[in-house]
């Protein structure tokens, strides 16, 4: 998953996830890890959580990579659909995710509004903690 997670940022020096890290959204009913394998292999992930406001509850995905040599070969859709089941099975009513405006990530922009995601308009903001 590591290397997997390198794909997505040049932050992530493709060393392995920390097995608390992964033990921690297992175990969570808020959060989890889907995978997708090829023989075994881990070729694909997402990270999705259950945010909670007061009228709705929504989930959130983080992290959907496919490797790049299964990439176009509808991993990347079932593991769309497959988040999208999970929201569904735990109550939520839509999927909420974001993709970077880089140039390199013009096909993830394809991907999403192929499977039926929209642009929002909106601004996102960030705020480091802890710092």
């Amino acid at each position: 998953m590591g290397k997997l997670r390198q794909q997505l940022s040049k932050r992530h020096d493709g060393s392995p996830i920390a097995r608390e890290v992964i033990e921690e959204l297992i175990e969570s009913p808020y959060h989890d890890i889907i995978i997708a394998e090829d023989d075994g292999k881990i070729v694909g992930m997402a990270i999705v959580s259950i945010v909670m406001a007061t009228l709705d509850r929504n989930v959130y995905m983080e992290d959907l990579v496919v490797s790049s040599e299964c990439r176009g070969k509808g991993v990347g859709g079932k593991l769309l659909d497959t988040v999208k089941k999970w929201g569904s099975e735990h109550g939520c009513r839509r999927l909420e995710f974001t993709s970077s405006s880089r140039e390199k990530k013009v096909g993830a922009k394809g991907f999403y509004e192929s499977h039926g995601a929209e642009i929002r308009q909106t601004s996102a903001y960030r705020a480091e903690l802890n710092k």
